[in-house]
């Protein structure tokens, strides 16, 4: 169960226990338009290549943070080095 708490963030509950996910921080605050889509993109992602919890709910923050400075439903446009990058600032930890 992923529960999505806006700029507070995340909790996942999983196998007995909660995980706490922070908000990663936005460059510029913005339209959420679109951001539950980016949020879910981001955890298809983490589960498809086998990410743990974790990683994967800061991985989703991370892109719903880079959707929201932006206009639009699907107006946001990065690359896997820049979520990385972007991901090592808010995380203090690498993603890949």
């Amino acid at each position: 169960l992923i529960v999505t708490r806006g700029a507070e963030g995340s909790q996942i509950f999983s196998g007995g226990r909660m995980i706490d996910i922070p908000c990663a921080k936005p460059e510029a605050g913005g339209d959420p338009t679109g951001c539950g889509d980016a949020d879910r993109a981001g955890l298809l992602y983490g589960l498809a290549s086998g990410m743990d919890w974790e990683t994967t709910g800061r991985l989703a923050s991370q892109i719903g943070a880079i959707k929201i400075a932006q206009r639009g439903g699907q107006n946001h446009h990065f690359t896997r080095d820049e979520i990385a990058a972007r991901y090592k600032q808010s995380f203090k930890s690498a993603l890949w």
